[in-house]
């Protein structure tokens, strides 16, 4: 499923289009919603805003806690989450009755993005720390602006485009990958520190700047390098 990173599709409400939620930005959540609840929207697109389509038309006029009983019954999100999207769908009705009712589509979801969007993004723990215009809900790694869905390679050694695979331009050059298993990982740690303090006939050990001797600029090469995934 191919994962989002403008908005929902729109809640129809009074026959009219609302934006039910609108997502323009993986690091933790600090919202309601859990790292859990996150991945499950990112992965389940099309099932979470097609159910609360549904939801918020079955509860428009029954309120806050039908939609969240509504969406609850359906949805492996938790309660805290799901309450988010009852207070958006408050907000709405609340907020932009009149613009939806008589102002069009496109006043209806204006509305809804200038009153609504923040608070819900703000409840959700919505975030995008790297400002690639990719949120926490798909970035695998949101404080690292080359890493999104649909990034380029930049061969570091990190999965740029959140796919859980490894193209051969995301691949690094690693020189710490010491055991030869494409992992620069705690087994190349541990025999890195076997031979930390060398000074004398190191050649065969690894001196990654080789100069001769396994120190500290060795181990802050391979400090870097660490956790990358090599070709």
């Amino acid at each position: 499923m191919k994962p989002f990173k403008q908005a929902i599709k729109p809640l129809a409400i009074f026959g009219l289009s609302v934006c039910l939620f609108s997502i323009n930005a993986l690091a933790q959540s600090t919202g309601n919603c859990t790292d859990g609840d996150l991945d499950y929207i990112c992965q389940n697109t099309e099932l979470v805003q097609g159910i609360a389509t549904e939801c918020g038309n079955d509860c428009l006029s029954e309120g806050q806690e039908c939609m969240e009983a509504c969406m609850a019954a359906q949805l492996e999100l938790t309660s805290d989450c799901i309450g988010c999207f009852g207070e958006q769908v408050s907000c709405i009705v609340d907020n932009c009755l009149f613009a939806c009712a008589f102002l069009g589509e496109e006043a209806c979801a204006q509305c809804a993005l200038d009153n609504c969007e923040a608070g819900f993004n703000e409840c959700a723990g919505i975030v995008d720390n790297d400002n690639d215009e990719w949120t926490n809900l798909c970035d695998c790694n949101d404080n690292n602006p080359n890493i999104h869905p649909g990034a380029p390679g930049t061969n570091s050694g990190y999965d740029n485009d959140c796919n859980g695979l490894f193209s051969s331009n995301e691949l690094g050059f690693c020189t710490s990958d010491i055991n030869n298993d494409g992992l620069v990982g705690t087994n190349d740690l541990l025999m890195f520190l076997q031979f930390f303090g060398c000074t004398d006939d190191c050649l065969e050990s690894p001196d990654l700047n080789g100069d001769g001797t396994i120190g500290a600029t060795d181990l802050l090469q391979f400090l870097s390098e660490f956790g990358m995934y090599c070709q």
